[in-house]
């Protein structure tokens, strides 16, 4: 019985030992999958804020991309505007360009036309002015153009100046002869003597017509004349190159 009692004991012991051993090891277990599962929510952990710090970088690199991206955009505005005010100037100036040509054009055309009816007035004026001149000489009566020639002998030269000095003096001496003549008349009794007298008279006024026909085509046509014909033409005295040196030296 005591036998039985030990076994009994014995066995219960066992059993108890087995009981022991296996709720240690269920804790040891237990143990071990609670520090895994610590071990994994640690990783996890780790995980989650590795993850969360790429997220958060992320977000900071979104974020400066898309300032990046905002600024680029705001650049490329300023450009596109820039740009296009560049047009708006270019297509300005080429308006005012064009508008500058087509004024010079027009401009050009009239500076023409008017050169073309000054050329022709020019021409006209030069036409009337020789007819003038020509017309002049014709209608000034003889003591104009004997003075208009006195004042051009200093500009002739020496034996031109002569020859014409000869002519006025001798026109001169016809227009005495001429005006004693026609005194003598006056007082002449006889009718011979007046006879003789007439003739006279009429040679010499014959004589001075002709000097005075004389002189007028010489002025006409003698180049070194053209001071005169001016003169007579517009009236008035023109300045013969003596004159010029005399006041030049003035």
């Amino acid at each position: 019985m005591e036998l039985a009692f030990i076994g009994a004991a014995a066995l219960i012991a066992a059993c108890a030992a087995v009981a022991a051993w296996r709720r240690a090891a269920q804790e040891a277990a237990a143990r071990a999958e609670a520090e895994q599962r610590a071990q994994q929510e640690a990783a996890a952990r780790v995980e989650a804020e590795e993850r969360a710090q790429r997220e958060a970088a992320a977000r900071v690199e979104a974020e400066e991309r898309a300032q990046r991206e905002a600024a680029a955009r705001v650049e490329a505005e300023k450009r596109a505007q820039r740009e296009a005010e560049a047009r708006a100037r270019a297509q300005e100036r080429a308006k005012a360009e064009v508008e500058a040509r087509r004024e010079a054009e027009e401009r050009a055309k009239a500076e023409a036309k008017a050169r073309k009816e000054a050329e022709a007035r020019a021409a006209r004026i030069g036409r009337d002015l020789a007819e003038s001149r020509i017309d002049a000489v014709q209608r000034a009566d003889e003591p104009t153009l004997v003075r208009a020639l006195r004042r051009a002998l200093p500009a002739l030269d020496p034996e031109r100046a002569q020859r014409l000095e000869r002519q006025l003096e001798a026109l001169a001496r016809n227009r005495a002869d001429a005006e004693k003549l026609r005194k003598d008349l006056e007082t002449a009794a006889e009718e011979a003597a007046r006879d003789q007298i007439k003739k006279k008279l009429q040679k010499a006024e014959f004589d001075a017509q002709a000097l005075v026909e004389r002189l007028r085509n010489i002025v006409e046509k003698d180049p070194a004349l053209q001071g005169v014909r001016l003169s007579l033409a517009w009236g008035s005295r023109v300045s013969t190159s003596k004159d010029k040196k005399t006041e030049s030296k003035k």
